[in-house]
């Protein structure tokens, strides 16, 4: 046996289809950690120490088991979308993302697996991991599809087996000209479009204009993510906007609207409700007898806590914390499909000095109380705890607790209104966003309280004031943090 160095070690996970059990044919996924703090299983033995001339202890026995994986990672798609359905307790609701079978030049139109309807002409779709580039990027829907082909207006390159981590993604659409206004409410109108066919919710926000002048409104101010306040046939409400939409009555421009997938806290009666548990492979090259490989398996593992940390002048980066019911001992024998993991496509990380689209905590009227982030800490807790039982080491069952949103954040002094909300305990909402080229995520937190108001007074430098903030509940949207996902978003 040989030395096992921790840079060669590996660390990968798959979806359970029950507490510690594995689907017959599991799909594997490598992680991209940078730091690993825990991972397996901490035992507690108890010795004897019987009162005895012998003044010694006896052998003891083992009574408990702890069981848990946590680690760092940088903050990109892939690591979020991995597990955020598993720490938000809820299922993914929007448009779909699927995985292609083939690529055919001749029709331009991508093999897919079964959808549950045709994607229409129009729509616009995110293409990547292809071995062709020509394969790749954004994709205006043709017509002609079916539930299992989207052809697309691009010519595309033959590909009979695409890529295990190839995904094609619906992302938005493309309205026709003069279709979408803006009244005089600030609001999204359309002529023909039936908004309420783009698979978008309240609450959830998208973005407004594309990367081409005829994609996007005239108006300079209509742009960006916008927040929807509720989504009718012909009428997008939206608030939470960059700047304020003005009136425009649009005759020629083909509007872009792009979207992705949206999560929401929900409660554990609501059809998106979703306990999904993971289990966690490490290799361990050199490990066993003869030098072959161990492989180690943390089972049954629930998400605890996730941390997103925004540090000034750095990249953004997440913490992972799971609670699992066992790890088994080091084995030469692996797990089925773990041979052949996916590997992970969307890795470019998020920086906090440009990839930070929007950053801001507003008034419930959406008055702004800052922008100005020194560094912000956003942490999600599920209150995760193990449930054991007689005649079982480790745990059996796992127990969840309430879903808690705490934020810790270090602001510029600009505005004494921020003391005031704190005194006040008035309820504030706050929203950021990150983009890069894999895409974007908005996190929007429509109810909080604000808490410390502390200042700090550097010398030479600006006067700083820290503050907590707690989500909770709101009255009108019902959870305490959405968060929007986008396969794709414009850079301007």
């Amino acid at each position: 046996m040989g030395r096992v160095l921790t840079n060669n070690l590996g660390l990968a996970y798959a979806a359970e289809t029950s507490l510690g059990v594995l689907p017959g044919s599991p799909s594997w996924k490598t992680l991209e950690p940078n730091a690993i703090n825990t991972f397996g299983s901490s035992v507690t033995t108890v010795a004897r120490s019987p009162i005895s001339k012998e003044r010694q202890r006896r052998k003891g026995t083992v009574t408990d088991l702890d069981s848990a994986v946590e680690f760092d990672g940088d903050m990109t798609l892939d690591h979020f979308i991995d597990f955020a359905e598993g720490f938000m307790f809820a299922s993914f609701t929007g448009p779909v993302v699927t995985v292609p079978t083939a690529v055919a030049a001749a029709t331009d139109d991508y093999a897919v697996p079964t959808m549950a309807a045709v994607i229409p002409a129009g729509r616009l779709v995110y293409a990547r991991g292809f071995t062709n580039a020509d394969n790749n990027g954004l994709k205006v829907v043709d017509s002609g599809g079916t539930t299992t082909s989207v052809p697309v207006t691009d010519s595309l390159v033959d590909e009979a087996s695409p890529p295990t981590n190839a995904e094609l993604a619906l992302c938005g659409v493309r309205t026709a000209a003069g279709d979408l206004d803006v009244d005089a409410d600030g609001n999204i109108t359309s002529a023909a479009l039936d908004f309420t066919t783009l698979g978008v919710r309240a609450g959830q926000v998208v973005w407004v204009g594309g990367d081409a002048a005829i994609n996007r409104f005239t108006s300079a101010a209509n742009k960006g993510f916008v927040r929807l306040v509720s989504v009718a046939a012909h009428l997008l409400a939206i608030d939470k906007t960059g700047q304020t939409f003005v009136t425009e009555a649009n005759t020629t421009q083909e509007v872009d609207i792009y979207f992705g997938r949206f999560l929401r806290n929900v409660a554990v009666d609501d059809s998106d409700y979703l306990e999904q548990s993971f289990q966690f492979e490490g290799t361990y090259p050199n490990l066993m007898a003869g030098g072959a490989d161990g492989y180690e398996y943390a089972k049954g593992n629930y998400c605890n806590t996730l941390g997103f940390e925004l540090p000034l002048t750095d990249k953004a980066t997440l913490g992972f914390a799971f609670v699992g019911t066992d790890t088994d001992v080091p084995t030469v024998t692996r797990a089925s499909g773990a041979s052949t993991p996916i590997i992970p496509l969307q890795t470019g990380a998020f920086n906090t000095s440009a990839d930070i689209a929007r950053l801001r905590v507003q008034e419930a009227d959406e008055t702004g109380l800052s922008t100005d982030f020194k560094s912000l800490t956003f942490n999600i807790n599920n209150n995760v705890s193990p449930e054991k039982v007689l005649g079982q080491l480790g745990a059996k069952y796992m127990n969840t607790g309430n879903f808690e949103i705490d934020i810790e954040a270090q602001l510029l002094f600009t505005d004494g209104a921020v003391v005031e909300a704190v005194r006040e305990n008035r309820r504030v909402t706050m929203d950021f966003s990150v983009r890069n080229d894999d895409g974007a995520i908005v996190v929007d937190v429509p109810s909080m309280t604000l808490g410390d108001g502390s200042r700090e007074y550097p010398v030479n430098e600006s006067i700083l004031i820290n503050t907590t903030a707690q989500a909770y509940g709101d009255s009108t949207l019902g959870y305490s943090v959405g968060v929007s996902m986008f396969p794709y978003a414009p850079n301007f």
